[in-house]
């Protein structure tokens, strides 16, 4: 039993590293901040407001909202079903070349993600960040790509490399296998973020519904879980030469409403604190995010304690889903922000422009100077035509008998009630040209 829950110890501080740190990478600018910054920016390079498509969110990604939260159960079931048709189905050797090679290629991606982000972070926090790089391919003023580039991306790129390379070629050890599943949980959280507790609440409910229908009442899961030797789980090692194991699902998902109670504490602090440039990097409370880490640890225990009760694998998110809800509704009701809790909304991704894929000052600069070579080409144009006109009456060219100019004087008294002056025709002495 103590070395039971030595393993399951483990198992839950691996969760919670991504859970963390995913979390914290998910956080952006708030709206008030990111509109105050971008207007300051856009009288620093003096641009018109119509023109400035600048966004300042350090981090893209996706929001998922209810409708998407409907789509996680269907889109789960197909994929694990798939999963097990193929373990079923397909030579097992045929299965480890398809997985390995998906999965090599996944996992390098976010090791690289994870690890830059970790690495940047370290080497800020000692003064050796240095500057940020930016790979640009354009066309005029129209950005095709961009990708930024910093010191940190070249520390990470050796283990974006090695890790999944080493994984397949020793065997799959379930070191590295935890080492990409961390990194892939990680990047899941920093990409993928809830527009709101009630798309949360919705979310969890759901696959609470799906772990309980395919663990309890077929024995898909257990098999694919047990089947599919990827990175796809969490394992801690026992004494009897088997694995306590907890599969990403059961860190993402609950992982993302915690992500989402980081951010309100931020837009919190934001809305108290109007003046402050606050961002990411800033200092706040977190009693939300805090409530929900202290839910999801006791969820997991409940989990565990079932699961050494009962001696069969128990669906986490079975307990994982109320407690991780239960425990910031308790907290809104305690500071007495429940409505405020459950109308908030987590800032949409502001429209972007259609021809600048990632705005960045360069992009926006080459349009002014665009604007100003356009300008500058109307202006010698118009210049031109005015060099015509005055060479047409220089001698030697045909001009028209001279014309007695026109009075104008009619037009000083025009409107209802003036005084309308005499009115003088231009005459025309003769038709005939010199």
């Amino acid at each position: 039993m103590t070395e039971h829950l030595a393993s399951f110890t483990t198992l839950g501080a691996q969760a919670l590293v991504p859970i963390a740190i995913g979390s914290f990478q998910s956080l952006r600018i708030p709206a008030p901040v990111r509109a105050r910054k971008r207007a300051a920016r856009r009288a620093r390079i003096n641009l018109e407001l119509e023109e400035d498509e600048d966004i300042l969110d350090e981090n893209e990604g996706e929001t998922l909202t209810l409708a998407d939260s409907i789509l996680f159960p269907i889109l789960g079931s197909i994929a694990l079903l798939g999963l097990y048709a193929l373990i079923t189905y397909v030579e097992p050797w045929i299965l480890d070349i398809i997985l390995g090679c998906y999965f090599s290629i996944a996992s390098g991606l976010a090791v690289q993600s994870t690890l830059d982000s970790i690495l940047h972070f370290i080497l800020r926090a000692t003064g050796l960040a240095g500057s940020t790089y930016h790979i640009r391919v354009s066309s005029g003023i129209k950005q095709i790509a961009h990708v930024p580039f910093r010191r940190a991306s070249l520390l990470a790129l050796p283990f974006a490399l090695g890790l999944p390379a080493a994984y397949i070629a020793l065997g799959r050890p379930y070191l590295i296998s935890n080492a990409l599943a961390l990194c892939l949980a990680t990047a899941a959280l920093a990409l993928l973020r809830l527009d709101g507790f009630p798309t949360a609440v919705l979310l969890l409910s759901l696959l609470l519904a799906y772990d309980v229908f395919w663990v309890f009442y077929t024995p898909v899961m257990v098999t694919v879980a047990k089947g599919v030797d990827a990175p796809i789980k969490l394992l801690a090692p026992k004494t009897d030469n088997t694995f306590a194991m907890l599969g990403l699902g059961d860190v993402v998902i609950p992982g993302l409403l915690i992500a989402l109670c980081l951010r309100f504490d931020l837009a919190r602090y934001a809305v108290a604190n109007p003046k402050v440039d606050v961002g990411p990097r800033s200092s706040f409370n977190k009693p939300y995010f805090w409530s929900a880490i202290a839910s999801y640890i006791a969820g997991l225990g409940a989990t565990i304690a079932a699961m050494l009760h009962t001696g069969k694998p128990q669906p986490a998110l079975l307990y994982l889903s109320p407690a991780c809800v239960i425990g910031p509704l308790l907290t809104s009701a305690t500071l007495g922000e429940t409505k405020l809790w459950w109308i908030w909304r987590d800032e949409e991704e502001e429209e972007k422009d259609e021809t600048i894929e990632a705005p960045s000052e360069v992009a926006m600069m080459a349009r002014k100077e665009a604007k100003a070579k356009a300008a500058a080409k109307a202006a010698v144009t118009e210049a031109e035509v005015v060099v015509e006109q005055n060479g047409d009456d220089e001698p030697g060219h045909d001009t028209p008998a001279d014309t007695q100019p026109q009075d104008n004087s009619w037009m000083d008294g025009a409107g209802v009630g003036g005084n309308e002056g005499p009115r003088t025709r231009s005459k025309r002495k003769g038709g005939k040209r010199k």
